[in-house]
C-alpha cells in the first residue's frame, strides 16, 4: 500500500464503536492472521507482529484497531523477552488493553476475555519483579492463542 493509500490510525476515542464488526477477511488476511497466531505461539513476536501488521495495514473498517492490540501484546512480549525493556512492554500492555477491551468476548475466533485476562496476569507478574527483575518473569502467563470455529 502506498503511503497516499495508507489508512490513518485512530484512537479508541475516535472510533465508532457501532461500527466494530468481523471483517470480511480475504484468504491472504486468514493465511496472515493464523500465521501470526502460530508465531506468537511459539513465541516469535516479533513475526508475529509482523504478519499481523501485514493483516492490518490491509483493513479499512474501523475493527482494524483489533489487529492493533495484537501486534500490541505481542510488542508488549518481544520487548519482555527479547528486549528487556520494562517500560514500554507495559505501555503496549495498557495500549492493546484498551483497544482489545471495545471487543466482543469472542473475535475472529479468538476469545478476548482470555487475551485481556493473561495480559493482566502478565502485567501484575512484570509489577511485582519490577524493571531489574524482568528474568525472572513467569513465562507461564504467556497465552496460548487458540482459534475457536
Amino acid at each position: 500500500m502506498s503511503n497516499a493509500a495508507r489508512i490513518k490510525k485512530r484512537t479508541v476515542h475516535q472510533i465508532n464503536r457501532s461500527q466494530l464488526r468481523e471483517p470480511e477477511m480475504a484468504s491472504e488476511d486468514w493465511r496472515e492472521f493464523k500465521e501470526g497466531i502460530h508465531l506468537f505461539n511459539e513465541q516469535r513476536f516479533w513475526h508475529a507482529h509482523e504478519a499481523w501488521e501485514n493483516v492490518w495495514k490491509r483493513r479499512p473498517e474501523e475493527s482494524r484497531i483489533f489487529f492493533q492490540g495484537i501486534i500490541q501484546v505481542a510488542a508488549a512480549y518481544h520487548l519482555l523477552l527479547a528486549k528487556n525493556r520494562f517500560g514500554g512492554m507495559m505501555k503496549n500492555f495498557a495500549k492493546a488493553e484498551e483497544k482489545l477491551r471495545l471487543f466482543p468476548d469472542h473475535f475472529l475466533g479468538l476469545s478476548i476475555s482470555q487475551l485481556l485476562s493473561a495480559i493482566q496476569d502478565s502485567r501484575k507478574e512484570a509489577e511485582r519483579l519490577g524493571a531489574e527483575r524482568l528474568d525472572r518473569f513467569d513465562l507461564t502467563s504467556i497465552p496460548v492463542l487458540t482459534l475457536t470455529a
